[in-house]
């Protein structure tokens, strides 16, 4: 709301809709409101400028009774009486404004007996998108008083998240600029969000609140901008990932704490601040006394002792430290309780290390006795406490591998310290780089269930580890509902709040055991994700083979199976049933899956893939079990026009193949019947059974007979018989040759 008091004409003018995209049709409404001691007013006129115009407009309040006159950019009114405490309102429609992105200011002139009165009204005018450039936002710029507390689009890409705080980085258009997203949104770094919400700052930092999330594609982290002085990390890149080379700490330090700003100097002696947030991945550890550089975002904290701009790093690899190790990456991320595990880090250092030590709390002196850096093994292995440390002697690298084989552990994690010298007569100067060792509890373990098929670990907390099988937002956006699988299993990760887990994301789950209709879940607390990794091939179910506990949370295939039922709703989303041979088969999907199911439709084959579910709500919970496909790719069309023909077709497009290492692909043409596909060996037994009452289609053999065992290598015949009603019977017969290696 302006307010303006100049003579005897004292007014205040809300504006509604004064955010404005460029060159597109828009309403704006002007509340004038006359205070009490204010002079009548009988003439108002507003020009909107020659980059505007409108078609039409409204009127109300007391200037209902006015006099209009208007041209393309202008409205004119008199003849009224506008008194003091009074209120009229004016509202452009049809507006367009073709001025570049910007302030832009509104004349208005008001006039009564005695006194005129003309000021300027500011409009912000938008890219065409509807979306504010992040540039408008911050207080050294014209347009920021006129968004405070107004609703906005916005567009970037998130590049770090602390807790409720996601920082969005607009690289598209223009200058480097950013904001912060403030709530619970699941968003992840590497994002390109567009979202909408309330600007209203907060300590001098600015946030949108609480905004609905719009638009999501993941695109990539951008590059940190370089930024040349702590002096120029200020307002300008408030909220943009940053670079600044060649920065120190207070020698008086002793540990850089969590939570606290911490003073910093750059090489040209600009001072600033590092700020290690509680909710990222940079623990407290002890200062270096030489010059490091350091990477993260521009945060603000200003109070009553001013403005204080902060860098906040997100990961250990966002300091760059000149004279102690680094931490490149590691293999493993998570290995399984109770197993034993070997586990590989692989270390740089800008110069020779003449000494090295890294030391755990939780590993034993045999295991550090068996560490290698490279091929070496330790110098001498220490104790102090209950701290081990297996210690090298000039090991003079700049980027090695350091190996541990360790036994098995039950914790669910240690921390590996480590310390280096450029010098052996020099001090250990320990590194920022603390990796954390997983130890996760094997999902087969959890899925494990008794004679009422809950699980056996029911009420227990664990810690599981595993890839994401599905998008979070496939299944809902109000809560966290997908599936990980860690080798043994899959299993269901639960939390009434909504966070954006990806498919092919790395993670570790803190949470407790439950049981939700038959679904065994984990209701987690707490989930980091450690990184990425391939998505483990879908589970082939074979012909006759129903859903059932042992498959609940892995990730299955159906080939080439019959549409039963069509789809029809159920909860919030739809399903259908299709026959895997004689056996049915309930498939599931979400609305949020995007899924057409206009082309699902009874006696079509089509082949479908998804996670193995359970809603049941009946003990003991053994039934209920479903397929949930993931994405429009789960389901695809298998035989239907493309296979059909006349005459039985059949042909195999690798039939000299090595068991268990390649596949033979078979497509399979002709009438419309029920299908059946069987291995034959030289002595006429039946070593498989691919299909048995299904479709033409696509079909593999890889080698293996009923039991899942390799064939030994010889000639093997494969044989396909289709019964229709029209024709009888077809049979068609080809040779697959299975070699060794």
């Amino acid at each position: 709301m302006l307010l303006f008091a100049f003579g005897a004409i004292d007014v205040s003018i809300l504006s509604e809709g004064k955010v404005i995209p460029r060159n597109t049709p828009w309403v704006l409404t002007l509340t004038f409101s006359l205070s009490p001691s204010s002079d009548t007013v009988s003439y108002v006129r507003i020009d909107l400028g020659d980059s505007a115009t409108f078609s039409n407009y409204t009127t109300d309040g007391v200037f209902d009774y006015a006099s209009v006159s208007t041209s393309s950019n202008s409205i004119t009114l008199s003849s009224f009486t506008f008194a003091p405490g009074g209120n009229g309102r004016i509202t452009f429609r049809d507006l367009r404004i073709t001025a570049p992105e910007g302030l832009k200011n509104l004349s208005i002139t008001l006039a009564g007996p005695t006194d005129t009165l003309t000021l300027g009204v500011g409009v912000v005018v938008i890219r065409e998108d509807t979306t504010v450039p992040l540039r408008f936002f911050h207080n050294v710029l014209a347009e920021r008083p006129v968004l405070v507390n107004e609703n906005v689009r916005v567009r970037g890409v998130i590049t770090a998240v602390f807790g409720n705080k996601a920082y969005m980085q607009d690289t598209f258009r223009d200058t480097v600029s950013g904001l912060v997203l403030y709530g619970s949104l699941g968003v992840n770094p590497g994002e390109l969000i567009v979202a909408e919400g309330t600007f209203s700052p907060y300590r001098g930092l600015e946030e949108i609140s609480y905004p609905n999330i719009l638009y999501r594609e993941f695109v990539g982290v951008p590059e940190p901008v370089v930024v040349d002085g702590l002096n120029r990390a200020r307002e300008r890149y408030s909220g943009v990932l940053i670079r600044v080379d060649s920065v120190r700490f207070d020698t008086t330090l002793i540990t850089v704490p969590v939570g606290q700003n911490v003073p910093i100097i750059d090489r040209y002696n600009n001072s600033g601040n590092l700020y290690l947030d509680r909710y990222g991945n940079v623990e407290s550890f002890p200062p270096p006394d030489t010059i490091f550089d350091l990477v993260g975002v521009v945060d603000e904290d200003s109070g009553s002792a001013g403005n204080i701009y902060r860098i906040v790093p997100r990961e250990p690899s966002d300091l760059i430290f000149y004279n102690s190790v680094m931490l490149l990456g590691q293999s493993p991320y998570f290995s399984l309780k109770g197993k034993a595990s070997t586990w590989k880090f692989a270390l740089s250092s800008f110069s020779p290390v003449a000494k090295f030590r890294v030391c755990a709390n939780g590993l034993s002196e045999d295991e550090m006795g068996r560490a290698k850096l490279g091929s070496r093994s330790p110098t001498n292995v220490l104790t102090f406490g209950d701290t081990v440390c297996a210690e090298f002697w000039n090991p003079a690298f700049t980027s090695d591998t350091l190996t541990l084989t360790l036994a098995p552990h039950s914790e669910d994690s240690l921390v590996l310290l480590l310390f280096s010298a450029l010098d052996t007569a020099d001090i250990y100067r320990r590194s920022v780089f603390s990796p954390r060792l997983y130890f996760t509890t094997p999902i087969s373990e959890v899925q494990a269930y008794g004679d009422d098929y809950s699980s056996n670990l029911l009420g227990q907390t664990v810690l599981v580890g595993g890839v994401v099988l599905a998008d979070a937002s496939a299944f809902s956006t109000s809560n966290t509902s997908t599936y990980i699988y860690d080798g043994t299993g899959g299993v269901n990760l639960y939390s009434s709040q909504f966070l954006g887990l990806k498919e092919g994301m790395l993670v570790v789950a803190l949470g407790t055991v439950t049981e939700y209709n038959g679904l065994t879940e984990v209701l987690f607390s707490s989930v980091k994700v450690l990184g990425t990794d391939t998505l483990p091939r879908p589970m082939k179910l074979e012909r006759g083979v129903a859903l059932n506990e042992d498959l609940e949370g892995n990730l299955v295939q159906l080939d080439t199976v019959v549409v039963t039922s069509p789809p029809s709703y159920a909860g919030i989303g739809k399903s259908f049933t299709v026959y895997n041979g004689t056996v049915p088969v309930t498939v599931y999907v979400y609305p949020n899956t995007g899924i057409d199911l206009s082309n699902i439709e009874v006696g079509k084959y089509i082949s479908v893939r998804g996670i193995v579910g359970q809603y049941d709500n009946t003990p003991p919970y053994t039934s209920g079990y479903q397929l949930l496909p993931r994405k429009s790719l789960d389901i695809m069309a298998a035989p239907g026009t493309g296979y059909t023909a006349d005459e039985l077709q059949v042909s195999v497009s690798k039939n000299v193949f090595v068991a268990g290492k390649e596949t033979a692909r078979i497509e399979v043409k002709g009438p419309k019947g029920t299908y059946s596909l069987r291995i034959y060996d030289g002595m006429g037994r039946v070593v498989k059974t691919l299909v048995e009452g299904g479709g033409a289609g696509i079909y593999e053999w890889d080698g293996t007979n009923r039991a899942g065992r390799r064939v030994p290598p010889g000639i093997y015949a494969l044989v396909v018989v289709v019964n229709t009603l029209e024709s009888g019977s077809q049979k068609v017969v080809r040779p697959i040759v299975v070699v060794a290696k």
